[in-house]
């Protein structure tokens, strides 16, 4: 448990210095002094997460030695002194839990008093521009630095807006080319119909062929009958004719 609590101390200090930093970061007045403040907030951010990552190895290294003394749990001793290890665990582990939701908190503290000081230094920044009170001097400095965060502003949005269309475009290149290999094999189905069709259509124009051909060869068959019959049916009745008269 001293282990903890070296850890707690730790981040007890790290954390009372960090809050410190929040405070003075709602009164800063200038731009240079609020990115200074937050520079240190996020370093001492930076501190608290290697702490809760050697937290967590930390807490890591109890499998371990569990592992390791699977063997050694057979006197009563032993069997003691696992379920402190195991309630040991517990603790670290639930106390890191609660640091990690705290270390949430801080960030959010520390965005929200960054937008806060960061409106505020604007609002200040327009309140001296307008009010006529300082130097030609000191409101062009105050232009300038107006301009200058416009154009800040203005290019970082730019820059995401140019990063989402990189995004789109990327993600419209892997559904392309996903879709390649169908569209080719798709391609290569309507060749292979297009061949049966021709194939269909050359044997329909043949048939076609062949049944004209057959209905002229009806028609002079028909015609060739008829001209029998009546040929038959002449030389029958010149026969009865002759025998009659």
């Amino acid at each position: 448990m001293s282990d903890l609590q070296n850890y707690l101390n730790d981040l007890l200090t790290i954390d009372c210095e960090i809050q410190k930093n929040l405070q003075h970061l709602l009164i800063v007045s200038s731009e240079d002094a609020l990115e200074k403040k937050s520079n240190e907030i996020k370093r001492g951010i930076r501190e608290f997460k290697e702490k809760l990552n050697e937290m967590k190895d930390y807490t890591e290294s109890f499998n371990l030695n569990e592992s390791s003394g699977f063997l050694s749990k057979i006197t009563r001793s032993s069997l003691q002194s696992d379920a402190e290890s195991n309630s040991s665990k517990e603790v670290f582990i639930n106390q890191l839990q609660i640091e990690k939701e705290h270390l949430s908190n801080i960030e959010n503290r520390f965005r929200n008093a960054y937008l806060s000081a960061k409106i505020k230094i604007e609002q200040n920044e327009r309140e001296l521009l307008f009010s006529g009170n300082p130097s030609q001097d000191e409101n062009e400095v105050i232009k300038r630095n107006l301009t200058n965060q416009m154009i800040v502003k203005k290019s970082n949005q730019l820059s995401s807006k140019f990063n989402e269309v990189n995004r789109q475009l990327k993600w419209i290149e892997n559904q392309t080319s996903d879709l390649l290999p169908d569209l080719k094999e798709s391609s290569n189905s309507i060749k292979n119909v297009q061949q049966d069709f021709g194939l269909m259509k050359s044997s329909i124009s043949e048939g076609k062929r062949l049944l004209v051909r057959l209905g002229r060869r009806e028609f002079t068959d028909k015609l060739l009958i008829i001209l029998s019959l009546c040929f038959f049916f002449s030389v029958v009745f010149y026969i009865v004719w002759k025998r009659i008269f």
